[in-house]
């Protein structure tokens, strides 16, 4: 039975990710798009500045094609950015079903027969700030063009001033471009995932009687970062979140009640047994050779920071944090 839960949990957390990657390719297609509408306008831009003698900042931001270019950037951002929001609402919405159903699949495979009510998603998604059009995570996603744009610009006059070759103008604006694209990959996955959990603990909470709180359920391999292996088989209540990193890919198992914890290794033990090559591989010399010292102890490599969107979030603590 064991087994079959962690199973049935792996495989409903690479339905998910199968999920994200759908959405991911949208979004990284919709900006190939928006670079192939801009790059010719880079270019042009190039040779403009190619065509004078020793060019300064000022000489190229009076640059008609300098202006066009922005325009151009900012423009296609702003369009990007709404169809960013409607894809990131839209895969958020279908976490929300998702959760429900894997959530009663979970408990079922811990105790068949056992009682459990599914909360409307629509139920789900009104308690969650995260999801509100005037929320945090959509004013962030509002400063994708202008912060963008305002990078491109100052490239631009960076590689003005080391006296880059024109004809390299093109890559090194795509190049800054694809932070613009980063950021938007990173807050799809994350509202994604952070949806899919909240429902699921939010479907927890409605049934009291069949479950009593969750474990913590990491990928364990070299590269899940320190704070997940730290959490991973700790028992949490329902009122609190699973308030994994951006981009964490950690699942929620159901404490169901009168069943034991099915993880049964935690993630520490589970460190422990690696070879030391490896312990010193994942940590990094510093903190190999600390957490050997005994100046911390494990679980201390899950540290705290808050952000502006999701409130506290799960990170891997820094050396720093550690010894202080």
């Amino acid at each position: 039975m064991t087994t079959d839960i962690l199973a049935l949990a792996a495989a409903q957390r690479a339905a998910l990710e199968a999920r994200d990657r759908a959405a991911l390719a949208r979004l990284v297609a919709a900006y190939g798009e928006l670079w192939q509408r801009v790059a010719d306008k880079a270019e042009l831009l190039g040779h403009d500045i190619a065509a004078l003698d020793h060019p300064s900042a000022d000489q190229v931001r009076r640059l008609a094609r300098y202006r066009a270019l922005l325009a151009a950037i900012g423009d296609e951002l702003e369009r990007f950015g709404h169809f960013a929001a409607v894809d990131m609402n839209a895969a958020a919405v279908a976490a929300l079903g998702q959760a429900g159903s894997d959530a009663a699949a979970l408990v079922a495979a811990s105790a068949p027969g056992i009682a459990f009510d599914v909360v409307p998603p629509d139920t789900i998604r009104a308690l969650l700030a995260f999801l509100r059009p005037d929320g945090p995570l959509y004013a962030r996603l509002e400063q994708l063009a202008p912060v963008t744009t305002q990078r491109v610009a100052d490239t631009i006059v960076a590689k003005v001033a080391s006296g880059m070759n024109p004809q390299q103008w093109a890559g090194a604006i795509r190049d800054q471009l694809g932070g613009g694209l980063t950021d938007a990959l990173r807050m799809a996955r994350t509202v994604e995932l952070y949806s899919y959990r909240e429902a699921s603990r939010a479907n927890y909470a409605a049934n009291p009687d069949a479950v009593t709180g969750w474990y913590w359920f990491a990928q364990l391999d070299s590269d899940t970062c320190l704070s997940c292996v730290a959490q991973h088989g700790t028992l949490h209540p329902v009122s609190e979140t699973l308030n994994d990193h951006h981009n964490g890919r950690c699942a929620m198992i159901p404490a169901v009640v009168g069943v034991d914890n099915p993880i049964r290794a935690t993630g520490e033990k589970w460190f422990g047994a690696l070879p030391a090559g490896q312990q010193r591989a994942m940590m990094g010399p510093g903190k190999y050779n600390a957490w050997r010292d005994g100046k911390f102890s494990f679980g201390d490599l899950s540290g705290m920071r808050v952000d502006s969107v999701y409130g506290p979030m799960r990170i891997e603590a820094t050396l720093q944090e550690l010894v202080q």
